[in-house]
């Protein structure tokens, strides 16, 4: 009778034992997926305000073009902007009947060179300060993105290949 409970005893033992190494090996292979998982998540945070934005609308200049982007919002801006002191010169204007609120990235060749910060309606920012050094004849890609008020759900982008004077 004793035995019966000694092999009875060392499978439960056995039984035990598997189950909590599976357990282990679950809560393991859990928490490296999760970590994978969170590594390739990107939480989205609201582009601040342009520091330099100013109230109006800029002087225009020989490139300068109104842009109808979509129903909802125009933009103004120097299609052939120049080279100015570290930056452009890019004149962007968000029109106060705009529904929208706007950035603007620079890119050369696909790098990132320049950005903005958000530009209510109402508001236009002159220059765009550049990382790399940008040279007249080089050509940039102006991309304006749009952004509904407050919520910051897109409302488009639009790209304007651009001949720097």
């Amino acid at each position: 009778m004793k035995r019966k409970n000694c092999v009875t005893d060392a499978r439960r033992k056995t039984k035990i034992g598997i189950l909590t190494s599976l357990a282990i090996i679950l809560c393991i292979a859990l928490s490296l997926g999760y970590v994978r998982f969170a590594q390739g998540y990107r939480v989205f945070r609201a582009p601040a305000h342009e520091e330099t934005a100013a109230e109006g609308l800029p002087e225009a200049g020989q490139g300068w073009q109104e842009l109808p982007v979509k129903e909802g919002y125009t933009i103004g801006l120097e299609t052939a902007p120049m080279v100015l002191g570290g930056g452009l010169q890019v004149n962007l204007a968000n029109y106060a009947e705009n529904a929208v609120w706007i950035l603007a990235r620079i890119y050369q060749e696909e790098e990132l060179i320049g950005q903005t910060g958000v530009l209510y309606q109402g508001e236009y920012v002159a220059q765009v300060p550049c990382e790399k050094t940008v040279s007249a004849g080089d050509t940039v890609l102006l991309q304006i993105i749009a952004y509904e008020p407050e919520t910051y759900h897109s409302e488009g982008v639009a790209r304007i290949s651009c001949q720097v004077q």
